[in-house]
């Protein structure tokens, strides 16, 4: 290869190196536990359409602790971009469709992440009537009655503030939850309390927020130490690569679930 040559082959490899240095991303690992005696799991006994919704067992998905280990599923973990929050760079829009399922008198999923932009579908499986009231605070009021069967859709104009409840005004137990955010930089936990984020910017300041439906998440202990996340927020700065929080585990004090209104609502 004449001097030409090389030079050109050196100019290439720094401006890849460059290129790649320049899209480096983080990775955020977390894992949430319950601290405490977790709190026997009783399934949801429905009063109405008995002959149908009772057919399957109703789990309560408002609490939900790995028997073994503690682990907290459905714990939303995602970058903060309202006031005083993480400013991120022009997000990229692909538009997606967001599917939720009626099926068995619940909704499927329990927890529904979107980007603004993105369409909503909802499609309804059961042979009994069911409405979806999207209780939004930013998008257009919706509460969708259909006939039995039939899909829906729309789409989600406007990032929300927070996780916006979703209920059946027919079925009072069936709820879920519908997060929109200006990005894709989210994450729920699974059965096993674990959660990941990827594609997270390197070596700023980031903001997060933490949501579960029955507690305040404010008090909590990460990696034995106590913390206070003010508004459910923290900060942290990443590297490049896999960044693991730790154990992060919620005392069962934050939780306040009532499930006395379960067993009224059966007596109905």
């Amino acid at each position: 290869m004449n001097r030409i040559g090389r030079t050109l082959a050196t100019f290439m490899t720094l401006l890849l190196v460059g290129n790649v240095t320049a899209e480096e991303t983080a990775t955020l690992k977390a894992t949430f536990r319950f601290l405490g005696q977790p709190p026997a799991v009783q399934p949801i006994k429905p009063h109405l359409d008995r002959q149908f919704c009772g057919s399957v067992p109703i789990p309560d998905e408002r609490l939900i602790v790995h028997g073994d280990n503690h682990g907290l599923k459905n714990v939303v973990l995602y970058v903060y971009t309202g006031r005083r929050g993480t400013v991120l760079p022009n997000p990229k829009r692909r538009s997606e469709t967001k599917l939720l399922q009626i099926k068995h008198c619940r909704f499927k999923p329990h927890i529904l992440l979107a980007q603004k932009g993105d369409t909503l579908r909802v499609e309804d499986h059961d042979p009994v009537g069911h409405n979806a009231n999207f209780q939004f605070f930013n998008n257009a009021p919706l509460g969708i009655t259909r006939p039995v069967g039939a899909p829906w859709q729309r789409s989600l104009d406007e990032s929300e503030p927070a996780p916006i409840p979703v209920r059946c005004n027919i079925h009072p137990w069936m709820n879920a939850y519908l997060l929109v955010l200006d990005h894709r930089l989210a994450g729920i936990s699974d059965g096993d309390g674990k959660l990941e984020i990827t594609g997270l910017p390197v070596g700023q300041k980031i903001v997060f927020r933490a949501f579960h439906e029955s507690a305040k998440l404010s008090e909590v202990v990460v990696n034995g130490m106590a913390e206070t996340w003010d508004g459910s927020r923290f900060e942290r700065v990443l590297e490049a690569g896999v960044n693991d929080l730790g154990l992060i585990e919620i005392p069962a004090s934050a939780f306040t679930i009532d499930r006395r209104l379960d067993s009224k609502a059966g007596e109905k």
